[in-house]
Protein backbone atom coordinates (compact mmCIF):
# COMPACT_ATOMS: atom_id res chain seq x y z
CA UNK A 1 0.00 0.00 0.00
CA UNK A 2 1.04 3.53 -0.83
CA UNK A 3 0.95 6.14 1.78
CA UNK A 4 0.63 9.77 0.93
CA UNK A 5 3.49 9.97 3.87
CA UNK A 6 6.44 8.11 4.67
CA UNK A 7 8.93 8.98 7.26
CA UNK A 8 11.19 6.04 7.76
CA UNK A 9 13.76 5.73 10.68
CA UNK A 10 14.10 9.64 11.02
CA UNK A 11 17.25 10.73 12.75
CA UNK A 12 17.71 14.66 13.36
CA UNK A 13 20.75 15.78 15.37
CA UNK A 14 21.71 19.13 16.28
CA UNK A 15 25.49 20.15 17.16
CA UNK A 16 26.20 22.85 19.68
CA UNK A 17 30.10 22.88 20.14
CA UNK A 18 31.30 19.67 20.98
CA UNK A 19 27.55 18.55 22.21
CA UNK A 20 25.03 16.89 20.21
CA UNK A 21 21.64 16.80 20.55
CA UNK A 22 19.86 13.68 18.87
CA UNK A 23 16.47 15.93 18.51
CA UNK A 24 14.96 12.54 16.59
CA UNK A 25 16.06 9.65 17.20
CA UNK A 26 14.89 6.96 14.64
CA UNK A 27 11.12 7.59 13.85
CA UNK A 28 9.36 5.53 11.64
CA UNK A 29 5.31 6.60 10.54
CA UNK A 30 2.82 6.40 7.55
CA UNK A 31 0.14 8.97 6.78
CA UNK A 32 -2.65 8.16 4.35
CA UNK A 33 -4.14 11.32 2.47
CA UNK A 34 -6.99 12.31 4.17
CA UNK A 35 -5.57 11.82 7.95
CA UNK A 36 -5.83 14.20 10.71
CA UNK A 37 -2.55 13.46 12.15
CA UNK A 38 -1.94 14.40 15.48
CA UNK A 39 1.78 15.24 16.93
CA UNK A 40 2.04 15.20 20.61
CA UNK A 41 4.35 15.32 23.48
CA UNK A 42 6.00 17.06 26.37
CA UNK A 43 7.81 20.32 25.29
CA UNK A 44 11.45 19.19 23.94
CA UNK A 45 10.05 16.29 22.85
CA UNK A 46 10.89 16.20 18.90
CA UNK A 47 7.24 18.08 17.84
CA UNK A 48 8.31 20.74 16.04
CA UNK A 49 11.57 19.63 14.31
CA UNK A 50 9.44 16.41 13.34
CA UNK A 51 7.15 18.78 11.48
CA UNK A 52 9.81 21.15 10.43
CA UNK A 53 11.09 17.90 8.47
CA UNK A 54 7.51 16.43 6.97
CA UNK A 55 6.61 19.69 5.64
CA UNK A 56 10.78 19.86 3.81
CA UNK A 57 11.41 23.14 6.07
CA UNK A 58 14.56 21.04 7.63
CA UNK A 59 16.24 18.05 6.54
CA UNK A 60 16.65 15.10 8.89
CA UNK A 61 20.42 13.60 8.93
CA UNK A 62 19.38 10.28 8.85
CA UNK A 63 16.53 8.72 7.43
CA UNK A 64 14.01 8.69 4.30
CA UNK A 65 11.08 10.82 3.46
CA UNK A 66 8.46 10.20 0.82
CA UNK A 67 5.44 12.42 -0.22
CA UNK A 68 3.33 11.53 -2.53
CA UNK A 69 5.53 8.97 -4.08
CA UNK A 70 8.37 11.46 -4.29
CA UNK A 71 11.89 10.63 -2.05
CA UNK A 72 12.27 13.98 -0.59
CA UNK A 73 15.22 12.57 1.58
CA UNK A 74 17.26 9.34 1.26
CA UNK A 75 20.39 8.52 2.92
CA UNK A 76 21.87 11.78 3.77
CA UNK A 77 20.67 13.46 -0.02
CA UNK A 78 17.99 15.78 -0.12
CA UNK A 79 16.29 17.31 -3.53
CA UNK A 80 17.56 20.40 -4.96
CA UNK A 81 16.64 23.41 -3.54
CA UNK A 82 14.57 24.52 -6.52
CA UNK A 83 12.25 21.22 -6.07
CA UNK A 84 11.98 21.57 -2.44
CA UNK A 85 10.14 24.75 -2.63
CA UNK A 86 8.36 24.05 -5.56
CA UNK A 87 6.81 20.81 -2.89
CA UNK A 88 6.14 23.64 -0.47
CA UNK A 89 4.47 25.65 -2.77
CA UNK A 90 2.05 23.20 -4.31
CA UNK A 91 1.46 20.68 -1.71
CA UNK A 92 2.15 22.45 2.00
CA UNK A 93 0.10 25.17 4.02
CA UNK A 94 1.98 25.76 7.10
CA UNK A 95 0.10 27.76 9.80
CA UNK A 96 2.19 28.85 12.69
CA UNK A 97 1.79 29.52 16.38
CA UNK A 98 2.37 33.45 16.03
CA UNK A 99 0.68 34.12 12.63
CA UNK A 100 3.44 35.61 11.04
CA UNK A 101 0.79 38.46 9.42
CA UNK A 102 2.30 41.32 7.94
CA UNK A 103 1.01 44.41 9.70
CA UNK A 104 0.74 46.92 7.23
CA UNK A 105 -1.55 44.62 4.65
CA UNK A 106 -5.11 44.13 5.19
CA UNK A 107 -6.54 40.76 5.83
CA UNK A 108 -7.19 40.19 2.36
CA UNK A 109 -3.68 41.14 1.03
CA UNK A 110 -2.37 38.95 3.99
CA UNK A 111 -4.42 35.84 2.19
CA UNK A 112 -3.36 36.77 -0.93
CA UNK A 113 0.25 36.64 -0.07
CA UNK A 114 0.72 32.92 -1.57
CA UNK A 115 0.20 34.57 -5.27
CA UNK A 116 2.72 37.01 -5.23
CA UNK A 117 5.45 34.11 -4.65
CA UNK A 118 3.63 31.75 -7.19
CA UNK A 119 2.41 33.68 -10.28
CA UNK A 120 0.89 30.91 -11.44
CA UNK A 121 -1.55 30.69 -8.94
CA UNK A 122 -4.26 32.73 -9.51
CA UNK A 123 -6.74 33.47 -7.00
CA UNK A 124 -10.33 34.69 -7.91
CA UNK A 125 -11.95 37.32 -6.36
CA UNK A 126 -14.96 34.83 -5.85
CA UNK A 127 -12.69 32.48 -3.91
CA UNK A 128 -10.99 34.95 -1.70
CA UNK A 129 -14.45 35.78 -0.67
CA UNK A 130 -15.17 32.38 -0.03
CA UNK A 131 -12.28 31.43 2.05
CA UNK A 132 -13.42 34.15 4.17
CA UNK A 133 -16.86 33.64 4.23
CA UNK A 134 -15.95 30.03 5.22
CA UNK A 135 -13.42 31.38 7.52
CA UNK A 136 -16.12 34.00 9.54
CA UNK A 137 -13.75 37.21 8.40
CA UNK A 138 -15.31 38.44 5.46
CA UNK A 139 -16.32 40.86 7.43
CA UNK A 140 -12.75 42.01 8.29
CA UNK A 141 -10.90 42.22 4.79
CA UNK A 142 -10.24 45.74 4.59
CA UNK A 143 -8.76 45.39 8.35
CA UNK A 144 -5.67 45.66 9.67
CA UNK A 145 -4.11 42.83 11.92
CA UNK A 146 -4.07 44.97 14.64
CA UNK A 147 -7.81 45.29 14.59
CA UNK A 148 -8.50 41.56 14.87
CA UNK A 149 -8.84 39.43 17.56
CA UNK A 150 -6.15 36.75 18.08
CA UNK A 151 -9.30 34.08 16.98
CA UNK A 152 -9.61 36.23 13.53
CA UNK A 153 -5.29 36.86 13.06
CA UNK A 154 -5.14 32.69 13.78
CA UNK A 155 -8.48 32.35 11.34
CA UNK A 156 -6.29 35.02 8.51
CA UNK A 157 -3.53 32.71 9.05
CA UNK A 158 -5.15 29.40 8.30
CA UNK A 159 -7.04 31.27 4.96
CA UNK A 160 -3.58 32.49 3.63
CA UNK A 161 -2.32 28.74 3.70
CA UNK A 162 -5.93 27.66 2.21
CA UNK A 163 -5.12 30.12 -0.69
CA UNK A 164 -2.15 27.95 -1.80
CA UNK A 165 -4.61 25.62 -2.40
CA UNK A 166 -2.44 22.82 -0.19
CA UNK A 167 -2.78 18.97 -0.35
CA UNK A 168 -1.53 19.44 3.28
CA UNK A 169 -1.99 21.45 6.12
CA UNK A 170 0.52 21.48 8.73
CA UNK A 171 -0.22 23.34 11.86
CA UNK A 172 2.28 23.77 15.00
CA UNK A 173 0.07 24.90 17.78
CA UNK A 174 -2.39 26.15 16.64
CA UNK A 175 -4.75 27.14 19.20
CA UNK A 176 -1.49 28.02 21.67
CA UNK A 177 -2.29 31.29 21.54
CA UNK A 178 -6.25 30.93 21.82
CA UNK A 179 -8.83 31.01 25.05
CA UNK A 180 -10.80 27.64 25.01
CA UNK A 181 -14.14 28.81 23.21
CA UNK A 182 -11.87 30.29 20.00
CA UNK A 183 -9.83 26.95 20.44
CA UNK A 184 -12.88 24.84 20.33
CA UNK A 185 -13.69 26.87 16.84
CA UNK A 186 -10.73 26.07 15.46
CA UNK A 187 -10.66 22.39 16.26
CA UNK A 188 -14.13 22.18 14.81
CA UNK A 189 -12.67 24.23 11.25
CA UNK A 190 -9.85 21.76 11.31
CA UNK A 191 -12.79 18.57 10.96
CA UNK A 192 -14.57 21.05 8.38
CA UNK A 193 -11.64 21.34 6.45
CA UNK A 194 -10.80 17.79 6.31
CA UNK A 195 -14.14 16.49 5.55
CA UNK A 196 -15.52 19.14 3.07
CA UNK A 197 -12.35 19.52 1.25
CA UNK A 198 -10.46 16.12 1.95
CA UNK A 199 -7.16 18.41 3.04
CA UNK A 200 -4.52 16.34 4.83
CA UNK A 201 -3.83 17.84 8.37
CA UNK A 202 -0.92 17.55 10.21
CA UNK A 203 -1.27 19.37 13.84
CA UNK A 204 1.45 19.42 16.59
CA UNK A 205 -0.71 20.01 19.98
CA UNK A 206 -0.29 20.07 23.51
CA UNK A 207 -4.31 20.83 23.41
CA UNK A 208 -5.74 16.95 24.02
CA UNK A 209 -9.19 18.03 22.56
CA UNK A 210 -7.45 19.15 19.89
CA UNK A 211 -5.74 15.90 19.83
CA UNK A 212 -9.01 13.92 19.62
CA UNK A 213 -9.77 14.93 16.04
CA UNK A 214 -6.80 12.93 14.85
CA UNK A 215 -7.79 10.11 13.06
CA UNK A 216 -3.67 9.04 13.65
CA UNK A 217 -1.63 10.06 16.91
CA UNK A 218 1.67 10.36 17.10
CA UNK A 219 3.25 10.69 20.49
CA UNK A 220 6.75 11.38 20.92
CA UNK A 221 9.08 11.53 24.21
CA UNK A 222 12.56 12.21 23.97
CA UNK A 223 12.90 12.23 19.87
CA UNK A 224 11.27 9.13 19.74
CA UNK A 225 7.61 7.58 19.12
CA UNK A 226 6.17 6.69 22.36
CA UNK A 227 2.35 5.95 20.76
CA UNK A 228 1.45 5.08 17.83
CA UNK A 229 -2.39 4.82 17.36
Amino acid sequence: MAYFIEAKKLVKIYERGSEKLRALDGVSFCIDKGDIAAVVGESGSGKTTLVNILGCLDNPSVGELIIDGRRIFADGVKLPEAELTRVRREIFGYIFQKFFLIPTLSVAENILLPGVFRPELKIPQAELDGIMDMLGILKRKDHLPKELSGGEMQRVAIARALAGRPKVLIADEPTGNLDSRRSDEIKDLFVRLNKERGITIILVTHNPELAKIGSRVIELSDGKIKNKF
